[in-house]
């Protein structure tokens, strides 16, 4: 009798409460298995994402690469330059560094460069980026800026043979004249009157044609 009223009052339900937690473990445990053929699904997933990203990117590099190479060499008439991913063997989290050797100099990164041998090198580059995947407009302000007025000729010439290469309109911002004598054409603003402004466009191609038929 003492041992009875130790183990206290019978509970009557507990035949459907064990139930009720078995059938709760088995719920649990198909939500774990579940879960971890999501997780599995997941980092295959992931895993194929990076495989093809690694390619995209390196397909993309050596493309644009190939073309800055060329370019560098076309502007500088002569010297290499490369890019280069560094940091890290995995190209989705490699650094990249911009190798360029002007003529009579060693090859060095772009930061030692002076700031008009970066100016072009940095044009080479963005022109690179454009014949990988062209765009309708590109944008480039006071990029000539540090250029010297050789350079800005070579600058000007890239620019008219970009413009026979890819169907891109260049919108160059300059304050720079000999820049602005190589365009189709000029817009600027002239204020005639005393704090009133007014856009002024000059079509220079136009001007020549008109020019020549005389």
């Amino acid at each position: 009798m003492v041992d009875r009223e130790r183990i206290g009052p019978v509970n009557l339900v507990a035949e459907s409460e064990l139930a009720e937690l078995e059938a709760a473990s088995k719920g649990n445990a198909a939500e774990r298995e579940e879960l971890g053929l999501a997780v599995n699904r997941l980092r295959g997933s992931i895993g194929t994402l990076n495989r093809e990203g690694r390619q995209r990117l390196m397909a993309a590099f050596e493309a644009v690469d190939g073309h800055f190479r060329r370019l560098f060499t076309t502007l500088f008439n002569g010297g290499q330059a490369h890019l280069e991913l560094v940091d890290s063997d995995d190209p989705l989290e490699a650094g990249l560094e911009i190798m360029a050797q002007p003529p009579g100099k060693k090859l060095q990164s772009l930061t030692l460069l002076s700031g008009g041998e970066q100016a072009l090198t940095a044009v080479a580059l963005i022109f690179g980026l454009f014949l990988t995947n062209p765009a309708p407009i590109c944008v480039l302000d006071e990029v000539d800026a540090p250029l010297d007025d050789a350079n800005i000729e070579r600058f000007c010439g890239l620019l008219d043979a970009m413009t026979r290469e890819t169907q891109t309109r260049y919108l160059i911002v300059t304050h720079n004249a000999v820049t602005m004598s190589r365009m189709h054409r000029l817009f600027g603003v002239t204020m005639v009157e005393q704090g009133v402004s007014r856009l002024v466009s000059v079509d220079l191609g136009g001007a020549e044609s008109l020019l020549a038929a005389e």
